[in-house]
């Protein structure tokens, strides 16, 4: 299981303060100060808890949750703050938010927590999803194919992860559109569009298995099966 956590928080006492103690409980504790720096960090690495801050020099952490989801909707958000309104608290769980632990608080409540998420999560109890020939590690962001580790972008990832999570079952272009790139995407009727990443994904899975697993259901869309 990957146990890589994002520490979202400006105030750098308390920064090194849950990072010692969560690397210190069996986890990778990677910290960021700032929405925008949180958001890189997410952006290129999937992490299975996200640790947020509501108050953050560029702005309020909330503002991060539907970011968080759209990229990982499986990533657990737990909201550390000062701020214990119940208006803050409806915002941040109605946003996406997982849990909500204000501040001050323990650093054993903190990891309980956190142990929680990872156990109600199905995702996490098993990080490698397998096809025939085809291995997808959800932590760590990689694919093997025959063994050897093969090369996606991240939009190619998303794809593929999603066609296993619906393995034999036909999704339509609007399924594929919206769970990858947002249901409001620019891209929702160019139907080349759909068609080239498809086409990427079978060539890199044929180089390697000499299969084309992704079926073309002619007038509804693709499925994912065995020859």
């Amino acid at each position: 299981m990957n146990k890589e956590i994002l520490l979202i928080e400006d105030d750098l006492s308390l920064q090194k303060t849950v990072a010692d103690y969560l690397n210190s409980s069996g986890f990778t504790c990677v910290c960021a100060a700032s929405i925008a720096e949180g958001k890189l960090l997410f952006d290129k690495k999937f992490y299975p808890i996200v640790l947020l801050d509501l108050g953050l020099p560029d702005g309020d952490g909330l503002d991060c949750i539907p970011f968080i989801k759209s990229i990982w909707d499986q990533t657990g958000v737990i909201i550390i703050s000062a701020r214990d309104k119940l208006e803050d608290r409806v915002d941040g769980l109605n946003l996406g938010a997982d849990d909500y632990l204000v501040k001050p608080f323990h650093l054993s409540e903190l990891n309980a927590r956190i142990n929680v998420i990872l156990r109600r999560n199905p995702h996490f109890d098993k990080s490698t999803l397998s096809f025939e020939e085809i291995e997808i590690d959800t932590y760590l962001n990689s694919i093997k194919i025959s063994g050897i580790p093969v090369e996606f972008s991240r939009k190619e990832f998303d794809l593929l992860l999603y066609f296993f999570e619906n393995k034999n079952r036909v999704l339509t272009k609007e399924n594929l559109y919206e769970h990858v790139w947002g249901e409001n995407s620019v891209f929702m009727d160019n139907s080349d569009f759909i068609y080239t990443h498809i086409n990427r994904l079978r060539r890199k899975i044929k180089k390697h298995t000499g299969k084309n697993y992704i079926k073309t259901v002619h007038g509804i869309g693709y499925k994912l099966q065995n020859q």
